[in-house]
C-alpha cells in the first residue's frame, strides 16, 4: 500500500494508530510502541460509544496509580489534533512537574512518530504549546492554579488530569468547561481518589446516580498485567483474598502483589484509595464505613436481579427497565406477613428520594420502591403497596414530611400502621401514642447498629445491589454519627433499617384478612 493509504487507515483507527505510530518509554526505560492495555482499550471503547451516541464525550475516569490513563488520553488528543483543522487540545494537571511530564510525553510522540506524514509542520513550539501550521490546531498544557486557566480560546479537546487534587477544583474545572463547544468536543476528567469531597467526587457520585451528562469509567488495578507477583510454593490466600478472587477473578499472583503492596503502603485503607477494586472503594479512605467491607462484599455477592422491575401506581405494576419499583419474588405469598419501612422526602425532582423497603417475616427483602413523590400522594400509593402485600405492617418515618404521609394514611383508614407508645414526660402516668417511627440521636444508632449486626452475621436478607452500593457510602463521621458521604444518599439504608426495626414490633397474632386478593404470577401485570 502507498504511505498515504496506510496513513488514512491508521488515522481512522486509534488503537491501530497508537500501535504503529506512537512511541512511549515504558517502566523499564525502553522505547516501545503504544499498545493499548486492557484498561486503555476498555476506556477507548467506552469513549467511542458515548461519542457515537451523543456526538461528544464527557467522561469521569476513576483509576489506580500508574494505569496508563493519561498516556491514552494524550495519545488520543495528539491523534485528533494532528489530523483535524482548527482543533485545540488543552491539558490541565495538578502539579507543575506533572504538567511538564505530560507535555514531554506529547513532544515525544511528535519527535518519534513512525513517519514524517504523521508529523504536521510546527508553526510554534514552546515548553507549553505546540501549534501545527497547516492545520491551525494546537496542543497546550497548564497547571491548576487559577480559575481562569485554559479559558483564553476555544478548546475542542480537554484533559483534566488528577482533578481531585486541584485547589478550588469546582471553579477551575467549571471555568475550563466554558471554553468547550457543546457539540463535537471531548472532555476527559481523570483522577485517583482524594477523599469524599470536591468537584470530582461530587460529580462522580452524581453520575453514578444517573444524573447529568457525565459517564463514569472505572479502571481497577487488577486489569494491569504487571500488577502481579510470583508466589512461593507455600503461598495460601487469606479468606479476604479468596473472596476477592471469587468477586473479581484475582489470580494468586495478583493476590500476592496486593498483599505486598498493602505491606508497603502500611494500610489497607490507603491501598484501597490508591488501587481500588470498585468506584465506591476508591473513596472509603475519607470516611470509616459503618461496617466492614468484607461484610458488604458478602452481602453484594448474595444479591440477585428482581423478578420484575417497573413503575408502581394504584396497585398496578407496569414492567419496564430501570423502574423505580423492584420486586425480588415472583409471587406474593397470601399467607405471609410483610413489613414495609418507609423513608419520606419532600418530593422535589432533584432532592432526596422517598423509599419503601418491603421485608417478609423472616427479614428477607422482597421489594424496594424509590422515587420522587409528593408526601401526600405518597400515602395513597403506600396504601396500595401495603394492600398488595397482604395489608403489610407499614412503619413510616415520622420526621419532617413524614407527618403529612402519616396523617393521610390515617385519613385513608389504613389498618396496619406502626404506633409508637411512649410515657409522656409531663404526665408520668399517661401513655402517649404516635403513629410512625421517629428518627433521633437515640433511635438512629439502635436501628443502624441492628443492621450492621445482621450484615456481620451474613443475615441481612438484602437482595438489592443498589442498597449495598448505598451502604458502601454510609460512614461514621468524626463525631461518631453515621451518615451518607457528601454527595451521596442514605434513603435506601434508612428505609431498610426502619423495616428491620418494624419486624421486631410487628403484631404477632395478626391474621391475614380474608378480603386480601390472591395474586396472579408475574407473567401478567396485576393489581390488588
Amino acid at each position: 500500500m502507498e504511505i498515504e493509504d496506510v496513513a488514512r487507515k491508521l488515522m481512522a483507527d486509534f488503537p491501530l494508530y497508537a500501535k504503529n505510530v506512537l512511541r512511549i518509554v515504558n517502566k523499564k526505560g525502553e522505547i516501545v510502541p503504544l499498545k493499548l492495555n486492557r484498561g486503555q482499550m476498555i476506556l477507548h471503547e467506552t469513549l467511542e460509544k458515548q461519542l457515537a451516541e451523543t456526538g461528544r464525550i464527557r467522561a469521569l475516569v476513576i483509576k489506580g496509580r500508574q494505569m496508563g490513563i493519561s498516556t491514552y488520553v494524550e495519545g488520543r488528543f495528539f491523534w485528533k489534533t494532528t489530523k483535524t483543522k482548527n482543533a485545540n487540545a488543552f491539558v490541565l494537571s495538578h502539579l507543575a512537574e506533572s504538567t511538564t511530564a505530560i507535555f514531554r510525553m506529547v513532544r515525544f510522540f511528535y519527535d518519534n512518530a513512525a513517519h514524517p506524514i504523521f508529523k504536521p509542520p510546527l508553526a510554534t513550539s514552546t515548553t507549553t504549546t505546540m501549534v501545527f501550521e497547516r492545520l491551525n490546531s494546537q496542543y497546550r498544557i497548564g497547571t491548576a492554579r487559577s480559575t481562569n486557566i485554559g479559558r483564553g480560546m476555544t478548546n475542542r479537546y480537554v484533559h483534566a488530569s488528577e482533578a481531585a487534587f486541584y485547589p478550588n477544583s469546582g471553579e477551575i474545572v467549571s471555568g475550563l468547561l466554558q471554553s468547550v463547544p457543546a457539540d463535537d468536543s471531548e472532555v476527559v476528567v481523570e483522577s485517583t481518589a482524594n477523599g469524599a469531597g470536591g468537584w470530582f467526587y461530587e460529580q462522580v457520585m452524581k453520575a453514578l446516580r444517573g444524573d447529568g451528562d457525565w459517564i463514569v469509567i472505572f479502571i481497577p488495578w487488577f486489569w494491569l498485567p504487571e500488577y502481579s507477583k510470583k508466589c512461593d510454593p507455600y503461598f495460601e490466600m487469606t479468606n479476604d483474598e479468596q473472596k476477592l478472587s471469587l468477586l473479581y477473578g484475582l489470580t494468586p499472583e495478583q493476590a500476592n502483589w496486593r498483599r505486598s503492596k498493602i505491606d508497603e503502603l502500611g494500610s489497607l485503607d490507603f491501598f484501597r484509595q490508591e488501587y481500588p477494586c470498585n468506584p465506591e472503594e476508591a473513596f472509603l479512605f475519607s470516611g470509616r464505613s459503618f461496617v466492614e467491607e468484607d461484610c458488604l462484599m458478602d452481602a453484594d455477592r448474595d444479591c440477585y436481579s428482581p423478578a420484575i422491575e417497573g413503575s408502581f401506581k394504584d396497585g398496578t405494576v407496569t414492567p419496564h427497565e430501570d423502574g423505580a419499583y423492584k420486586q425480588f419474588v415472583k409471587n406474593i405469598d397470601p399467607d405471609e406477613r410483610y413489613c414495609i419501612g418507609v423513608d419520606i422526602a419532600e418530593g422535589l425532582a432533584h432532592g432526596d428520594y422517598s423509599v419503601a423497603q418491603v421485608l417478609d417475616s423472616l427479614g428477607r427483602q422482597v421489594a424496594s420502591w424509590r422515587l420522587h413523590i409528593d408526601p401526600y400522594e405518597y400515602a395513597d400509593q403506600l396504601s396500595h403497596l401495603g394492600k398488595r402485600f397482604n395489608r403489610a405492617y407499614i412503619v413510616p418515618e415520622r420526621n419532617n414530611h413524614g407527618l403529612t404521609t402519616i396523617r393521610r394514611l390515617q385519613d385513608l383508614g389504613y389498618p396496619n400502621l406502626y404506633i409508637e407508645h411512649t410515657v409522656d414526660d409531663a404526665y408520668a402516668d399517661r401513655m402517649t401514642k404516635r403513629a410512625g417511627f421517629y428518627t433521633s440521636s437515640k433511635t438512629k444508632p439502635l436501628i443502624i447498629d441492628n443492621l450492621a449486626a445482621l450484615l456481620r452475621k451474613r443475615d441481612s436478607g438484602i437482595a438489592d445491589k443498589e442498597l449495598v452500593k448505598e451502604l458502601r457510602n454510609y460512614v461514621i463521621d468524626d463525631k461518631g454519627s453515621t451518615n451518607a458521604k457528601a454527595g451521596c444518599f442514605d434513603d435506601r439504608v434508612m428505609a431498610y433499617a426502619i423495616a428491620l426495626f418494624g419486624l421486631n414490633t410487628m403484631p404477632r397474632n395478626r391474621k391475614t384478612s380474608t378480603t386480601v386478593s390472591k395474586y396472579e404470577p408475574f407473567d401478567s401485570v396485576v393489581g390488588y
